[in-house]
């Protein structure tokens, strides 16, 4: 990889005194990977020429056949774990002798150990902590280097969900001089502003670990959204050899550009040493300028705009690439969610990657940045046997480290991040046991100190319990800037508001209002109400409570209508937006994933997801379901409901009005129609003021005729989406069919198609549309070249695109 830049290197044992370049990049190809144990794999001379050749970022688990007798068990998708070693040979003998070399690690799952030529430079458990080493001393000028690493998942069931095995985040390496500015140094904050101006704060740090005072130029600099540089300032500093010289600089910018959620404007902050006229190191820092304020009235406003949070959680995976997301990945996800009406994003319940930050500060979208899902009480989360009976299983996942690695884990967690200019708020829990009695008092105080140390935006952590019998303990929750309310009530929230009317409030977590079904998934012969819910063919009691307590849509309606309607509690954040791998309650297998979101694990949206588009835009939208493709039931009376934004609601069936109904958006029920089935076609109009806005027209359709492919993201990665079309280009909505894929000039990541209970595995060249679609995504080999995938199915003419 060092053949990118040029060095010069002194070739004599004496001190090489002459000025070098600082870079940084990626080493993620050509590492080396086995799926065992093996013990002396960091040693320097041992042959790892049989192993397979991987790029990073790698889940090696997504890949593998699901199977009852992992001990992952449901809560870890049924997907294998256990120990894995990597090792990556690098070519560093160019790095001057002065230089000092860094290698950064922006996740391992889990238990990472790091050797750098047979010398152990640690471990960091944690598997979504970011950590980087210093290798210089270890380096070989005259042979090979090799850099291995230990990841140990064995301990099992290891997590409430799936956590993905191996070096699934990027990884870097350093070359600084001996004079630099150190990682997660600068951080930039902007404490005035209006319309008018700006005032940029830049702290940061020179770190001079030579044995001399050394004389530098430190620039400033300020680049707006187009790259031109607008400011520049220059400090001339001396620091000592073996100490730091600290920068405090105030900068000033007229009429900056806001960042915000419908415009996210960033700037860069660039600093650069210099040492007689040459660069010698740099750092360069995205930030956006907002003012933010939480307030008990208003809620949450951005630069003095109120804004209600309209949030949703997500889990790290990214479906069928597991733990092993790209940008594009994240780009598509903040996308649909954004076209959802959704403006803020909940990481629960731990630390993801950058890119996705990054990706959230490109488009608008705020973020909840939680830390733990544990304290020090281990969790024993409910999951579902295949007869219908509920257990809990302890998980082996974080509270047996949090004494040791908590405050650690969670400083590095608060230094990386916080120059995002989307995070609006840190969590430091979810459902903490902890948080119930005396001992929370102490752990909540200790980290909120330590939030409180090293940035200003305030923090929450969710806490169950509101109005359930046992209210969380009450000094434990004086301890959090912003309590956060999981699956509280309206009349909770009342509550709380009369007793502390000084208290901010927020949603941290609650029900979607499409919990546990799968799209496309219809009952509409039933009475309304079971026509809305999930039709599990399990008696057993504990299904049926759990089915029972969660309305498919009515309790998500509920929630949100809740929050809508309170001005003093900031907002919502539904549980979830995007179904995950494992926790697959109340299903067990052979069901591999969630179905709590409203968004399905391929990406495509959910009957419940238009609900929210109804509360969260204003764009005018109409959506009707289920689908009118019910051969066999001529006759029969069904139900036909409608989400809308529009004030009036009419519904025909085959041309003849059904009648018009008002739309009430502060409702908890959907507008609903009993009709008699016939194949011919459904149609919903949406009116304001009498005046027909949208509306949306169902087919009955007949057998498949064509696939049509689209390429709907295509940057890192590409995504092709598949659905199934009959003679008349109908999408067809119940088709299943096994489709094959051909691929030129490009690697299968990975295919999906929505179904949680499906078990074809996620990098084939094949699988079955469900409910008429199924994703596809590709990375090309050449990226100077078109790719190519060709679709087929039994019985029509195959199909191609190129990306």
């Amino acid at each position: 990889m060092l053949s990118c830049f040029l060095i010069v290197t002194c070739f004599i044992s004496c001190k090489d005194t002459r000025i070098h370049t600082a870079k940084t990049w990626k080493i993620n190809d050509g590492w080396k990977f086995i799926q065992k144990d093996v013990p002396n794999a960091k040693e320097i001379n041992f042959d790892d020429s049989t192993w397979t050749t991987v790029e990073l970022p790698h889940d090696w688990s997504i890949s593998k056949p699901f199977s009852k007798q992992n001990p992952s068990f449901s809560r870890g998708a049924w997907l294998p774990t256990g120990i894995s070693y990597y090792r990556k040979h690098l070519d560093i003998s160019d790095i001057g002798t002065d230089q000092k070399v860094f290698v950064h690690f922006e996740g391992a799952y889990r238990n990472a150990e790091v050797w750098f030529n047979a010398h152990y430079l640690g471990k960091r458990p944690s598997g979504y902590s970011a950590f980087e080493y210093e290798i210089t001393k270890f380096i070989d000028r005259t042979s090979k280097n090799i850099l291995t690493v230990k990841l140990d998942n064995s301990e099992q069931p290891g997590s409430r969900w799936y956590s993905g095995n191996g070096i699934y985040r990027d990884v870097f390496l350093k070359v600084k001089n001996s004079i630099y500015i150190p990682t997660w140094a600068t951080y930039v904050t902007t404490p005035k502003v209006s319309k008018q101006s700006a005032i940029l704060n830049v702290k940061s740090e020179v770190v001079n670990v030579d044995d001399k005072t050394r004389k530098l130029e430190l620039r400033v600099s300020v680049l707006d959204t187009r790259g031109k540089e607008i400011i520049q300032d220059q400090k001339y500093i001396a620091v000592q050899g073996g100490k730091k010289y600290a920068l405090d600089l105030d900068l000033e910018i007229k009429k900056p550009l806001l960042w915000h959620i419908n415009d996210p404007d960033l700037y860069n902050i660039r600093l650069e040493l210099f040492e007689k006229e040459k660069s010698i190191d740099k750092d360069s820092v995205r930030v956006g300028i907002r003012k933010m304020e939480y307030t008990v009235d208003k809620g949450f406003v951005l630069n003095d705009n109120p804004i209600k949070i309209k949030g949703v959680c997500l889990h790290h995976d990214a479906g069928p690439l597991g733990a092993a997301a790209r940008k594009t990945s994240y780009e598509r996800q903040i996308r649909i969610l954004k076209e959802m009406g959704a403006n803020a994003v909940r990481t629960a319940h731990n630390p993801f990657d950058s890119e996705f930050l990054d990706t959230c500060d490109e488009m608008g979208m705020l973020v909840m940045n939680e830390a733990f899902d544990e304290w020090e009480v281990v969790k024993k989360p409910q999951t579902f046997r295949e007869k219908g009976n509920k257990v809990r299983i302890p998980v082996k996942y974080y509270a047996h480290l949090f004494k040791e690695w908590a405050n650690k884990d969670l400083k590095d967690f608060i230094l990386r991040d916080r120059n995002h200019p989307s995070i609006f708020m840190w969590s430091i829990g979810n459902e903490i046991d902890q948080m119930r009695d005396e001992s929370g008092v102490a752990i909540a105080k200790r980290l909120m100190d330590i939030v409180h140390q090293y940035d200003n935006r305030p923090a929450t952590c969710g806490v169950n319990g509101y109005g359930w019998g046992d209210w969380p303990h009450e000094p434990a929750v004086a301890q959090i800037d912003i309590p956060g309310y999981n699956y509280a009530k309206g009349e909770n929230y009342d509550k709380e508001h009369r007793d502390f009317p000084n208290r901010k409030m927020i949603v941290t977590e609650h029900t979607s209002a499409q919990m546990i079904a799968n799209r496309g998934e219809y009952y509409p012969f039933k009475s309304v109400e079971s026509s809305l819910q999930l039709d599990l063919l399990i008696s057993h009691t504990d299904t049926q409570k759990f089915l029972k307590n969660r309305k498919a849509y009515e309790q998500g309606m509920k929630a949100w209508i809740d929050v809508k309607n309170r001005p003093f509690v900031m907002g919502e954040f539904i549980w979830t937006g995007w179904d995950y791998l494992g926790e697959t309650i109340p299903y067990s297998w052979p069901a591999r994933s969630s179905s709590f979101g409203v968004v399905d694990l391929a990406g495509f949206p959910k009957d419940g997801y238009y609900y929210y588009q109804s509360q969260w835009t204003s764009s005018p939208m109409i959506h009707l379901f289920p689908h009118w493709n019910w051969q066999g039931h001529e006759g029969e009376k069904m139900h036909l409901n409608v989400f809308s934004n529009t004030q009036e609601v009419e519904l025909f069936v085959n041309e003849v009005s059904q009648g018009r109904k008002t739309n009430d958006l502060n409702s908890t029920k959907m507008l609903t129609w009993e009709v008699v089935y016939q194949p011919g076609n459904v149609k919903v109009v949406g009116y304001n003021s009498g005046k027909m806005i949208t509306q949306e027209t169902l087919n009955t359709v007949g057998d498949i005729s064509s696939l049509e492919l689209e390429v709907t993201d295509n940057t890192e990665i590409t995504y092709i989406e598949v659905k199934a079309l009959d003679k008349d280009a109908n999408f067809i909505p119940t088709a299943n069919h096994k489709i094959n894929f051909k691929i030129e000039n490009a690697e299968l990541l990975g295919v999906a198609n929505g179904n949680n209970r499906s078990l074809e595995p996620f990098v084939a060249s094949f699988r079955k549309l469900y409910n008429g679609k199924a994703i596809i995504i590709l990375k090309k080999s050449n990226s100077n070249k078109p790719g190519k995938v060709i679709v087929s199915t039994d019985g029509i003419p195959e199909v191609d695109i190129t990306f």
